[in-house]
């Protein structure tokens, strides 16, 4: 048969590994023939030498006989393209190796990328129709992922990659032209789930961002823009290129050019965190172990590494046990090259009972004689190194530290060409070493979206390892948010996200998660192959813990009390007790940092333990019966720290940022107190002392902690008057049933006792909770009252009070020209008692009162003024509500630039800080602006979403005017329903009912 008889030969490489005969895929090859077919295809019409082959199929280890294993590997390629109809005399010997005799067009990659070479060069010529086409039947080649079959191979996840570049380009360049044509509706939902999946990659971000704001929806173009500026700082620390934020400014400004079709650019690259690991010739590396599983998320470490080992002979990896420090040491030996090392071993010192013997041990293990004990077994390895440039991995010294040390600094002074990378849970303390901390894979801050949480490594971790259990395991809605907070309370740690995942194969993510209060439990699932001490998440910190001395442990144990970290003199108060002196507190804390148990922060000066290790300490703290005189000390300590900083929370920003420091401490103290049958006494002293910090902050934090000590014991009266004072001081910006019981009551309890002043601040703060609903009159004239019990007085804070809820009874009424007088007052007497927190609240609301007046440029200057002071104010609720009521200023003055970005801050701030009232007016401003844009349905949906968030925590005239927006809305987008119900309740408000 002639070779113009014979059926058409095609090979695809874009999907899985395919041969098709005369137009029909044939049947697919076994995978020893796989991979050599797929490196012959891709070098097509070139002769491929057999290293080059060779190194492809075995990589690092190629067997015993290479050239005999190469040929019966062709041999069997042979066979398979006869048995498919192709022909044996495809695949030709031809010196130094092997040529696949076909075209390069037989090959679906090179035909792809020629269709991408025409369609870019196409708008010169045949114009963007015919662009299009051609981008549209170069995607088409593809069927999956590039190479999916071939395996883990360097040369074929380099190519790999190559290509599925080259595919995104080519995605992106058409949608280019789809945007050039004007046709933006048709790339929204493709940019969506590109971004999604390629969620740090620019280009992709300004496409969807353009396609947004051409489509008229330019919140959402600039909300894109934010969740990339986001994730480029958190991930990267880096700021979106200078193009996406001119872009970015000119969403806002509303001034992006109208679309222009030219030829399409270039593809450019994902600004993806790091380059590829290098890969140029290997050493020889014959016992590293073969990679099982894949790595995750620690390439940027592997380049650290790599970058030391350059610049250190002996470089150490240090953290706590399950870090992951000898999958990171063995990663990077994999990668080393020949600029660094001619070869690579690996020694293991784990399973050493001690280091009496470690010299010969070591020999053992690269197989040298050891020529006798001691020095002859060093002497013997000397030898063997010899003046050979080799890296050596020594993995676990931690347990043999001191003769691991010695050993590894007589190697390095007495061979020149020698590198030694350690992995230990402390330094080895030896001249010229380089410490690299191995951290914990990152995890996800915030709320949990399942688009975004790939980009965390802990999540990515999780996710693999329970995919190789579970293989339907997706990420989706209900699993995104579990699987974020499994992370989180794993601390992000390698070894305790593997074994939870483990779990995943018989129990729900939310069943782990529910079980992770009981975690050494649970998460003993470790590989039968592991090493004993990571079988289990306890035998990896009892490895730890049995190495330390008994000081060391007596104050780890101890430490476990604290939450959310500590510094060292609440170390020296708290801990030191029943034979461990203050004195030693120092010295001891600094010893575990070394052993890598204890987390140090250099900048702050402060310390911390990991979730786990914590959890650890705790139940040896429990085994040693230590536990309740740790939490009495503890709580002393706090309760002192409490009322030295407590009453300067409002007027000295020390203060507040020493309170915030020591957040969880506080919490964990308030709990000791519940947890005490004796503890109400005292919980409400540390309460008395955290309330200013809780009013401008956590307010319903202090609302929950005084309900639950009133609840568990009975305090004197007037401890119980004051606890309910509190109560409802703390509710006056969103009053609730309890919040404003607990006003009425103290005003009652304060008069049994016969105490005016308090009885007057009761009175007032029950005026106070009044604002939004009831008889106005009837709390003007209980204000009245208060102020006559009170009797004369120079207290700044209480007249500033007083002008307070004067000013939102008259807000709340409509008197806003008096409402603007009472709030100027309230502000001059805030100032005079020094307060640096409440004064941007007031100037927003003196803001408020000149806009309702008609006051608009003394509204944006006082509402300015009152951003500015918010950005000193440490309370997100302040910054939230001045940027809200500065952006419906600017709406009613007709002003639009900037309006979006302030809302979406402000929208944000107030999701974060759990603040209902302000995302509400965040989505009233967003209905304003797409009402006047003609988006009548999109602006009845915010008004919806603001009315569901508001409820009835606003003043009426708000409401009301709210509630006529949706009734305009909703008319005009054809919802007659939705239209009378708001029309409804709009009559309601203005009659007063």
């Amino acid at each position: 048969m002639s070779r113009d008889s014979e059926p058409t030969v095609s090979f695809g490489v874009l999907g899985t590994v395919e041969l098709q005969v005369a137009g029909r895929p044939a049947t697919p090859l076994a995978p020893a023939v796989r991979a050599l077919l797929a490196r012959l295809v891709l070098a097509a019409g070139r002769v491929v030498s057999a290293d080059a082959l060779t190194d492809a199929l075995w990589g690092e280890q190629p067997p015993a006989d290479a050239t005999n294993a190469l040929q019966l590997r062709v041999s069997k390629l042979r066979r398979a393209l006869v048995a498919a109809g192709a022909g044996g005399d495809l695949l030709v010997t031809r010196a130094p190796g092997y040529q696949l005799a076909v075209a390069a067009d037989t090959v679906d990659a090179y035909r792809f990328e020629r269709l991408l070479e025409s369609a870019r060069g196409a708008t010169t010529g045949d114009g963007p129709a015919a662009a299009l086409s051609r981008f549209d039947e170069a995607l088409r080649l593809w069927r999956g992922p590039a190479l999916a079959d071939v395996g883990d191979a360097e040369w074929a996840l380099a190519e790999a990659a190559r290509l599925e570049e080259l595919r995104l380009g080519a995605v992106e360049d058409r949608l280019e032209l789809l945007l050039a044509a004007g046709r933006q509706a048709e790339a929204v939902a493709d940019l969506e789930r590109l971004v999604a999946t390629h969620p740090l990659r620019e280009r992709l971000h300004r496409l969807l961002m353009l396609a947004l704001y051409r489509g008229g929806r330019q919140a959402e173009a600039l909300t894109a823009y934010h969740a990339l500026r986001h994730r480029l700082a958190d991930e990267l620390g880096i700021d979106p290129a200078p193009e996406l934020q001119a872009l970015a400014e000119a969403i806002l400004r509303q001034q992006v050019p109208a679309p222009a079709p030219a030829a399409p650019p270039v593809a450019e690259p994902a600004r993806t965190a790091p380059p590829p690991v290098p890969t140029s010739r290997a050493p020889q590396r014959d016992d590293l172990p073969r990679r099982l599983a894949s790595i995750v998320g620690r390439q940027d470490d592997v380049h650290r590494v790599l970058d030391r080992l350059r610049e250190a002979r002996v470089v150490t990896l240090t953290g706590p046990g399950g870090v992951g420090k000898t999958t990171l040491a063995l990663e990077a030996a994999r990668h080393v090259d020949d600029a660094l090392a001619d070869r690579v071993h690996l020694v293991r010192l784990a399973a050493l009972p001690s280091g009496a013997d470690l010299p010969e041990a070591v020999a053992g293990q690269l197989g040298v004689p050891a020529g006798g004990p001691g020095p002859a077994a060093t002497a013997a390895l000397v030898a063997w190194l010899g003046a050979d440039r080799t890296l050596l991995v020594v993995d676990n010294c931690e347990h043999v530290i001191d003769e691991a040390a010695e050993l590894v600094e007589q190697l390095v002074a007495a061979c020149p060409a020698v590198t030694v990378l350690t992995t230990s849970r402390e330094a080895l303390a030896v001249p010229g070493e380089t410490q690299l901390a191995v951290a914990p894979l990152g995890v996800p801050d915030g709320p949990a979206d399942p688009t975004r949480l790939d980009g965390s490594p802990a999540v990515a971790l999780f996710v693999d390892r329970s995919r190789a259990v579970r293989p339907g395991f997706v990420l989706d809605e209900t699993t995104a948010p579990v699987v974020a907070d499994i992370c989180r309370q794993l601390d992000g740690m390698p070894l305790a996200i593997e074994l939870a995942a483990a779990r995943v194969k018989a129990l729900p993510p939310a069943e782990i998660a529910a079980r992770l209060h009981d975690r050494f439990k649970l998460l003993t699932a470790g590989a039968r192959t592991s090493e004993a001490r990571h079988r289990t998440l306890r035998a990896t910190l009892d490895w730890s813990h049995d190495l330390l001395s008994e000081a060391e442990r007596r104050l780890l144990r101890r430490l476990a009390v604290f939450r959310g970290g500590w510094d060292l003199p609440a170390a020296e108060q708290v801990c030191a007790f029943d034979g461990l002196p203050a004195d030693d507190v120092l010295d001891l804390l600094f010893r575990l940092v070394d052993r890598s148990l204890v987390v140090p922060d250099p900048t702050t000066g402060r310390f911390r333990l990991l979730v786990t290790i914590r959890e650890y300490a705790a139940a040896r703290l429990a085994e040693a019966g230590e536990t309740e005189t740790a939490r009495d000390r503890h709580l002393t300590h706090f309760t002192e720290l409490a009322e030295r900083y407590g009453p300067h929370a409002r007027s000295d920003a020390d203060a507040w940022a020493r309170l915030t420091e020591e957040h969880d401490n506080f919490r964990a103290a308030i709990d000791r107190c519940l947890d005490r049958r004796d503890g109400v006494d005292a919980g409400l002293r540390l309460a008395d002392a955290l309330f200013l910090f809780w009013n401008y902050g956590p307010r319903y934090e202090g609302v929950r902690a005084l309900t639950a000590l009133l609840a568990a014991g009975v305090p004197t009266p007037a401890a119980r008057a004051a606890a309910l004072q509190r109560i409802g001081l703390l509710g006056v910006y969103y009053p609730t049933p309890q919040t404003r019981a607990a006003a009425r009551d103290s005003v009652l309890a304060f008069e049994r006792l016969g105490d005016p002043a308090n009885t007057a601040t009761s009175r007032l703060v029950v005026a106070w909770e009044g604002q939004y609903d009831g008889d106005p009159h009837r709390y003007r004239a209980m204000v009245a009252q208060a102020v006559r019990e009170r009797g004369e007085t120079d207290d700044p804070w209480w007249h500033g009070t007083v002008h307070y809820v004067d000013a939102l009874l008259d807000l709340r009424t409509g008197a806003f020209e008096r409402s603007a007088e009472q709030w100027a007052r309230s502000l001059e007497w805030t100032r005079k008692a020094g307060d640096l927190l409440l004064p941007a609240g007031i100037l927003a609301h003196l803001g408020i009162a000149l806009r309702e007046a008609g006051r608009l440029d003394e509204a944006i200057a006082t509402l300015e003024e009152a951003a500015a002071e918010a950005q000193r104010n440490p309370s997100p609720h302040a910054s939230a509500f001045t940027l809200v009521q500065l952006a419906h200023t600017r709406l009613d003055r007709g002003e639009i630039d900037g309006v979006t970005a302030m809302l979406a801050e402000a929208d944000d701030t107030a999701r974060r800080s759990g603040n209902p009232r302000c995302q509400a007016w965040a989505a009233w401003g967003r209905a304003r602006i797409r009402y006047a844009d003609g988006d009548t349905a999109g602006a009845a949906d915010e008004c919806r979403r603001a009315l569901d968030l508001l409820q009835e925590r606003e003043f009426p005239w708000a409401r009301r005017r709210l509630w006529s927006l949706t009734a305009d809305a909703a008319t005009a987008a054809g919802r007659p329903q939705e239209a009378d119900a708001a029309r409804r309740a709009a009559a309601d408000l203005a009659a007063g009912r």
